[in-house]
């Protein structure tokens, strides 16, 4: 259920599920406050899973925060105001750089979780085409419409609709990935076809650069977990981010692609993620 926060003169949309300890996820690209990757199995394993949608997404303004730091700054004293004062940071995709600013120097932070999340600034062909502000009304456009195609397709031929959509952001052959897909799967990205979508926040995460010297400030227990498979945000992000803090613990996901909570290694993951989580908590 979506709620909307008034805090610190900015307006801002989440959603705050569960009871027990308190997770902050920070979701990736394309998404929002009502994010599906492992939130509902978080609920039923007894924790209490936030979801603000970030600057961009959902009602969300993009001028809310300038930078991951900025950002982070603006949920830290968020979640203090709330009377939150432990919490894990579970940080996805995209949403990787703000979870580590938030967990740097944040004793209020139990644990960070990694989860094929960005540690350093992406690159892709034609980034400085794509950020032009004078370009980002057609985008939105593009989005809309090429999102709109996959949902139709996810209606219309789901099983082979949900291999297309892994295969943009993997390095595996389309066949590799229709063997490792299963009923589940679809459903789970059928839901995500059907739940995300175009927004301005993809400006920000083109644009979002987190420096080496705040991932070293991070000193609560860390997980990372990425498949090699991974095209979107590649493997080598996790292993910088392992390079930067020397005790994270890291989990190779079997994932066929970006997204970990599909594939044979999924419930794995989940269960390893929910394990870390419960050990640091």
């Amino acid at each position: 259920m979506r709620q909307i926060a008034d805090w610190n003169d900015q307006q801002f949309d989440y959603r705050d599920s569960g009871t027990g300890p308190v997770i902050l996820l920070i979701h990736g690209t394309q998404s929002d406050y009502r994010e599906v990757y492992h939130v509902e199995r978080l609920i039923e394993a007894g924790y209490r899973v936030i979801v603000p949608s970030r600057p961009g997404y959902g009602k969300t303004p993009l001028q809310l925060a300038a930078s991951p730091t900025e950002l982070a700054t603006f949920y830290r004293g968020w979640m203090a105001s709330r009377q939150i004062t432990r919490y894990t940071v579970y940080g996805i995709s995209a949403g990787g750089p703000t979870a580590i600013a938030l967990a740097g120097n944040n004793p209020a932070v139990r644990s960070l979780v990694l989860a094929c999340a960005m540690t350093h600034q992406i690159s892709i062909p034609y980034q400085t085409w794509l950020i032009q502000p004078a370009l980002q009304r057609p985008l939105q456009l593009i989005q809309w419409v090429l999102w709109n195609y996959v949902k139709d397709k996810l209606v219309k031929f789901p099983e082979e609709a949900s291999v297309r959509m892994v295969e943009m952001t993997s390095l595996l052959r389309r066949d590799d990935i229709r063997s490792q897909l299963n009923g589940t799967d679809q459903e789970l990205l059928y839901q995500v076809g059907l739940q995300n979508g175009p927004g301005r926040g993809v400006l920000f995460d083109l644009t979002q650069h987190i420096d080496r010297q705040i991932l070293q400030t991070v000193t609560c227990p860390v997980l990372i977990v990425h498949s090699k498979s991974d095209r979107a945000v590649p493997f080598e992000h996790a292993l910088y981010a392992r390079r930067a803090i020397a005790h994270a613990q890291f989990l190779e996901s079997k994932s066929p692609g970006h997204l970990i909570w599909i594939g044979p290694s999924a419930r794995r993951d989940e269960r390893m993620i929910e394990r870390f989580i419960s050990l640091n908590h």
